[in-house]
This record gives C-alpha cells, sequence and structure tokens, in this order.
C-alpha cells in the first residue's frame, strides 16, 4: 500500500512537471522543453571534448540552475544541441549565451524558449562566426 502511495505520487509529480513542457524535434530528436531551460541548436559540435568545453563555459552564466544536468547545461553532440536549465524565475542572457558560444567556435542557429508553458518561442540566428 506505501509502495503504491508513493509510485502514484511520482506519477503526479512527474505530470506536472511536463503540464508547462512542450516538445520540438531537432536534428530528428524530440526535446521536451519545460519553462525553465533554452535549447540552442549548435552546429560545429564534433567529439565529446567539444561538449565538455561548451557546458565549462556556458555554466559560468548568472542564473543557471546547476542542480540540473552538469552544472546547468546539456550538450549532445550528435544531435547538435546544448541545453541551459534556468534558476527558478531567473532568466539567462541568451545574447551572452550566444557570444559564448560563438567565441568558443561553434555557430548558434536556433534558439528555442518556452518562457510562459504554453508556447515554443523559436528565434533564428544569422550566422556570427565573424564576431569572435
Amino acid at each position: 500500500m506505501k509502495n503504491k502511495i508513493i509510485n502514484n505520487f511520482i506519477l503526479l509529480s512527474t505530470l506536472i512537471g511536463f503540464a508547462g513542457a512542450q516538445s520540438i524535434d531537432l536534428n530528428g530528436k524530440n526535446i521536451i522543453l519545460p519553462e525553465d531551460e533554452v535549447v540552442m541548436e549548435v552546429s560545429g559540435l564534433v567529439c565529446s571534448f567539444c561538449a565538455i568545453g561548451l557546458q565549462g563555459g556556458l555554466s559560468s552564466l548568472q542564473h543557471i540552475d546547476k542542480k540540473k544536468y552538469n552544472d546547468g547545461i546539456f550538450v549532445d553532440v550528435k544531435y547538435q544541441y546544448a541545453v541551459i536549465a534556468e534558476a527558478a524565475d531567473k532568466d539567462i542572457d541568451i545574447e551572452k549565451a550566444i557570444a559564448m558560444i560563438v567565441k568558443s567556435g561553434y555557430e548558434v542557429k536556433t534558439v528555442f524558449t518556452n518562457r510562459t508553458g504554453e508556447k515554443i518561442e523559436t528565434r533564428k540566428i544569422e550566422s556570427k562566426k565573424d564576431e569572435k
């Protein structure tokens, strides 16, 4: 009986957590995008070294929820994207994140946010490779 109550609580918590989330299809992968995360399509990631370096740089931004992922950042080399977990009720500076990614030698193609939990906002980024 106790296990059933705990399992129901976990299921309910998970469902509530995804109630404010929506999904996107990025390079063939379905990604859940809750309100407190930003997804950036990043081209030029070729290895796990790239991912580790990008994680380290992005995790130094302000308003990162360091309890999620690896210091608040998840980088997927195969599907060419990064997820930035934002601290509760705080938004990261997307322009600083883009500048950091570009300075690291990569290109940001698209930024996805779900600030209200109701609609994913998509922003295409013009190439900023020359701004390194």
